[in-house]
């Protein structure tokens, strides 16, 4: 196991649209390490059209940084309300490169995200995590909730064909 990056090693900024190459590139490696390879549709344009053209954007992204040289990871979330509470943000991707895991960069994304949700009023943080991924053991011990196992939610998509024949006949 790699050592622990060290205070002030690595840094967590909000992410620029020139940042969008290496999300983009590391939405994909997401989608491999998920078993869904095919998934990722975005391009960089569509990235950096949603998240610094378009007014309000649709998504945040926040990059961990090594130096000023290296992106080790990435963090995209966006705002959602909550009806019986208010204000919320929903984590949609938490991502740190293969080689950077278990140094420490995942926690310092998530910390910069949890605190961003506290200082803008939000009442919590949204995210899922597919039930074999080993980060759901870091996110329990950060005092998160497996609203699956407490309250019996599940998660439900319209997507393709499905949403556009529902849009269509609904």
């Amino acid at each position: 196991m790699s050592n622990k990056y060290k205070s002030g090693e690595v840094i967590v900024r909000a992410a620029t649209k020139h940042d969008m190459s290496a999300v983009a590139e590391m939405i994909q490696e997401l989608a491999d390490y998920e078993k869904m390879s095919d998934g990722p549709k975005l391009s960089i344009k569509d990235l950096v059209h949603d998240g610094f053209e378009k007014q309000p954007p649709v998504f945040f992204c926040k990059v961990a940084e090594k130096h000023n040289e290296n992106i080790l990871g990435y963090a995209i979330y966006f705002p959602v309300y909550s009806t019986w509470e208010g204000r919320a943000l929903m984590l949609e991707d938490l991502y740190v490169r293969m080689n950077e895991r278990r140094r420490g960069v995942g926690r310092l994304l998530f910390d910069a995200v949890a605190k961003e949700a506290s200082a803008t009023g939000c009442c919590r943080l949204d995210f899922h995590v597919l039930e074999w991924n080993p980060a759901c053991s870091f996110y329990e011990s950060k005092g998160a909730v497996n609203l699956t196992n407490k309250e019996q939610w599940c998660y439900y998509r319209l997507t393709g064909d499905a949403l556009r024949d529902f849009a269509k006949d609904g």
